[in-house]
């Protein structure tokens, strides 16, 4: 990325840099997963955001289910 943050052209948005907290932080908040996650998916996929939103909609329904399950499994138990 380039280092003058007010030169915002198509480059630019079209890559996360994960070394940038803000970013992370943004693109974690608008997809529902943590930095954590957003940080394991740039380095799987890479770092352009077209693959990357790809990749969390595969990761979310199986965190759905994942959670759905242990609240379930919660409720038997209570």
């Amino acid at each position: 990325m380039a280092d003058n943050k007010k030169a915002r052209g198509k480059a630019d948005r079209s890559k996360v840099a994960k070394g940038e907290a803000y970013e992370v932080a943004y693109f974690a908040r608008k997809h529902g997963i943590s930095a954590a996650e957003t940080r394991a998916l740039i380095d799987k996929v890479g770092n352009d955001r077209a693959k990357l939103t790809a990749a969390v909609k595969k990761v979310k329904p199986a965190k759905k289910k994942a959670a759905k399950k242990k609240a379930a499994k919660k409720r038997g138990k209570g």
